[in-house]
């Protein structure tokens, strides 16, 4: 019954089958769940007309007013070469009137805050889903363990 079943969303948020495959390599699970994260919210994005780049720069303009090279910093754990670049997504979020320049500086517009809250909400109620069932303890020692992972393994 391995993945197939088990992956199928017949029983979202229910138990483990016992053949869940708990004894498969860590590297298994990380590469599964990051997969299965992309993949959730990248159709939750594309309801709203997003990319995950696009998302990612609507959230970091939502607080305060950047310049190209801070968007691009605030970038750079997430960018990889890709397709679309820094400057195609700002350019799209100020021809959606999401954002605006002077020039310099890039801030949200009204509409592009009023997305940015939608948007947020939506990428909130997807991480709530993808918890169910989860205690907060259990939690909090899966990020302790996948961190101190990342460290170990961090040159």
């Amino acid at each position: 019954m391995r993945w197939a079943a088990w992956s199928s969303g017949a029983s979202p948020g229910g138990s483990l089958p016992e053949d869940a495959g708990l004894e498969q390599s860590l590297g298994l699970w990380c590469e599964r769940v990051g997969g299965l994260l992309e993949q959730t919210l990248d159709v939750a994005l594309a309801h709203h007309g997003l990319r995950r780049r696009h998302w990612q720069v609507l959230d970091a303009l939502g607080p305060a007013p950047l310049t190209r090279a801070q968007i691009a910093e605030a970038m750079l754990p997430f960018w990889v070469a890709a397709a679309v670049t820094q400057t195609d997504v700002v350019d799209d979020l100020v021809r959606r009137d999401w954002a605006e320049t002077d020039g310099s500086s890039y801030w949200l517009t009204s509409a592009g805050r009023a997305a940015h809250e939608r948007i947020t909400a939506a990428v909130a109620q997807l991480q709530a889903d993808s918890l169910r069932g989860i205690p907060e303890a259990d939690r909090r020692v899966a990020l302790e363990v996948l961190a101190r992972v990342a460290a170990n393994l961090s040159p």
